[in-house]
């Protein structure tokens, strides 16, 4: 990005991008205020509604776009920041779509899967350059606590399906079109979930068999780069015939 040049949500909000055109924009905005003065604080603690819808809408669906952007398959994005039942529409072109490999429109909304006390791993990373994890976080009177918590094998995979059933089920209760992807960014209660650990987590979510109102569900893990996508109940995309 040019060092003359300034984005911020505005240069995004209710514009309507070609999708990776909006994943460079996205990238620029967060490497903008990651080189800014106090920019990881921010970027960390999520102090104002740039870094929150940052971290927490923008970059999932950049990822969403990036594994679906394909050869056959272009995509436009309007991002919007209202208070509307969904966060972004999509639009789709190319014979992918032209032979029913790809729906032509979706709307997107996101959503995070993330243990209760993330918040306060974060602040702690922030005041004290870390600590024990989610799980061994607790107040004592005023003072905000941390210490070791022994995991079991096997307890990362479970406690990650967990949150994710978690978010689903809150999710399900709540009316979006039928067209609704939702992409779920999943922060896992460990700090790196191994891909393993990932596939296990997933394999839990599918034998719990949830309910699932949506054209599709995208999970996605950030930092490790993990996907993986769940069919909606009698909604999996049916194929014209030529």
């Amino acid at each position: 990005m040019p060092k003359d040049s300034h984005i911020d949500l505005t240069t995004i909000d209710g514009q309507l991008l070609d999708g990776l055109d909006f994943c460079r924009k996205v990238y620029d905005l967060f490497d903008q205020i990651n080189r800014e003065p106090d920019g990881k604080r921010r970027l960390r603690l999520r102090l104002s509604k740039t870094e929150k819808r940052l971290i927490e809408e923008l970059l999932p669906l950049t990822r969403y776009i990036q594994v679906r952007y394909q050869a056959g398959r272009r995509i436009k994005i309007r991002w919007l920041s209202g208070s509307q039942q969904y966060d972004a529409v999509l639009s789709s072109s190319g014979s992918l779509v032209e032979h029913g490999g790809a729906p032509r429109r979706v709307v997107v909304e996101v959503t995070t899967a993330v243990h209760p006390n993330d918040y306060l791993s974060r602040r702690l990373l922030d005041q004290r350059g870390g600590s024990f994890g989610v799980k061994g976080i607790h107040w004592e009177g005023k003072e905000l606590i941390s210490k070791p918590y022994v995991s079991n094998g096997g307890d990362n995979a479970k406690d990650l399906a967990e949150q994710i059933l978690a978010r689903l089920s809150a999710k399900a209760n709540k009316a979006y079109p039928p067209s609704t992807v939702l992409v779920v960014n999943c922060v896992p209660p460990c700090s790196l979930m191994l891909e393993d650990e990932w596939k296990d987590a997933i394999e839990q979510v599918r034998l719990a068999k949830p309910s699932i109102p949506f054209r599709e569900v995208f999970l996605l893990d950030m930092l490790m780069a993990h996907t993986a996508t769940l069919h909606g109940d009698g909604r999996r995309p049916q194929r014209r015939k030529r």
